[in-house]
C-alpha cells in the first residue's frame, strides 16, 4: 500500500528546484534561458537578494504536467544554462517539496 502511494506521487510531480543558477541573472534572462532550450513551464520563482537584486543562485518552476516536468529534468540536469559562456555552473533539478 505504501508502495503504490509513493508510485502515485511520483507520477504528479510537477513542481522543481533547479539549483545553480548564475547569480547574475535576471527573472527574464533565467526564463529566456529555459525558453531556448523547449523546456515547458507555467510559473516561474526567481528568488532575488533584495539589497542586491542578483537572483539566489536557484529557481522553482512549475511544468504544466507530470510528464512536462519529466522532459524538462532531462533538458536540465547536469547541464549548463545556453547563452552564458562565461559560467562553469553546472545545474542540479531538485523535486520541489
Amino acid at each position: 500500500q505504501q508502495q503504490k502511494k509513493e508510485n502515485s506521487e511520483a507520477q504528479e510531480i510537477t513542481t522543481m528546484m533547479l539549483k545553480n543558477i548564475p547569480v547574475g541573472l535576471s527573472h527574464d534572462e533565467v526564463k529566456e534561458s529555459l525558453l531556448s532550450l523547449g523546456v515547458s513551464f507555467d510559473v516561474l520563482h526567481v528568488p532575488a537578494d533584495v539589497r542586491s537584486g542578483c537572483n539566489r543562485g536557484y529557481t522553482f518552476l512549475n511544468c504544466p504536467s507530470p510528464g512536462a516536468y519529466e522532459d524538462a529534468a532531462t533538458k536540465l540536469h547536469n547541464s549548463r544554462l545556453p547563452g552564458f559562456p562565461g559560467s562553469k555552473k553546472v545545474l542540479e533539478v531538485c523535486r520541489a517539496k
